[in-house]
């Protein structure tokens, strides 16, 4: 029986070479190819391979991080990349293999060879050995979250934290809040804190969001009412019940959208 494996690169190069050299293994069958991280974290944990080629410098989101956002049961990784600090580190937390770029077929064969025999052997081991990794790369502080861009999937907003990706459903989202040098995402009766800026948050987020105050930016299908609530100021009224102060500077804008 094939072990079915997936390519995660962002390098194309790189992806096509892969292919090829998997093509020649009878043991093997490709199943997928990812482009990034993101991509790679919602294949990876809905296809279920045996086995992951994972480069580890990715724009975004690198492969320690889609590591860690996996669900089990995890694959066995063999890391490919042209950073032989990582590749080193890699290998020292136990992962399968590590291919440092560019690599020959006959290291290509053995690190694959190594692989296959842990796949017919016991499966927990590689979840054994990836926790190992991942409690290794994670930061152990409490540090807060990074917006992720994602210009694929205008549904969710992702983040990371924790050395962990995260998605929210963007019709979740009721406000964005200025919070210091963060901003406050808040969802349902929670919130995500972000280490960004308001202008950023506005040029990530879809147009039904717009911005009411300096320190808000409001999701229109979550606005009730708007009117002047409380002492003659301009808010908005959410379907959460909370209300929100709209600037002078911003309120045409406001009612130009909810009009």
């Amino acid at each position: 029986m094939k072990a079915n494996c997936i390519i995660v690169d962002d390098e194309n190069p790189a992806r096509l070479g892969l292919r090829a050299l998997i093509s020649d293994v009878e043991s093997l069958e490709l199943i997928e190819t990812c482009s990034n991280g993101l991509e790679a974290i919602d294949k990876i944990n809905s296809l279920k391979p045996d086995l992951v080629f994972l480069d580890i410098q990715m724009p975004g989101v690198n492969g320690f991080e889609v590591i860690a956002s996996l669900t089990k049961p995890r694959p066995y990784i063999i890391f490919t990349t042209a950073h032989d600090q990582y590749a080193i580190k890699a290998f020292e937390l136990n992962a399968v293999d590590y291919l440092l770029k560019p690599f020959s077929d006959d290291r290509f064969l053995q690190a694959t060879q190594k692989a296959l025999k842990l796949i017919n052997s016991d499966r927990s081991l590689a979840d054994t050995s990836l926790q190992n990794l991942i409690n290794h790369t994670t930061p152990k502080t409490g540090a807060s979250a990074k917006l992720v861009q994602d210009s694929a999937n205008d549904e969710t907003i992702v983040f990371k934290s924790g050395g962990k990706i995260h998605k929210v459903d963007i019709k979740e989202l009721n406000f964005v809040e200025a919070y210091d040098y963060y901003v406050k995402v808040h969802f349902n009766d929670d919130f995500i804190l972000i280490r960004e800026s308001m202008k950023q948050m506005e040029e990530n987020l879809p147009e039904e969001f717009i911005r009411i105050h300096k320190s808000y930016i409001v999701n229109l299908n979550k606005v009730k009412e708007f009117g002047k609530f409380e002492e003659g100021v301009d808010q908005v009224l959410l379907r959460s019940g909370e209300f929100l102060k709209v600037s002078r500077s911003y309120k045409s804008q406001l009612v130009a959208a909810l009009s």
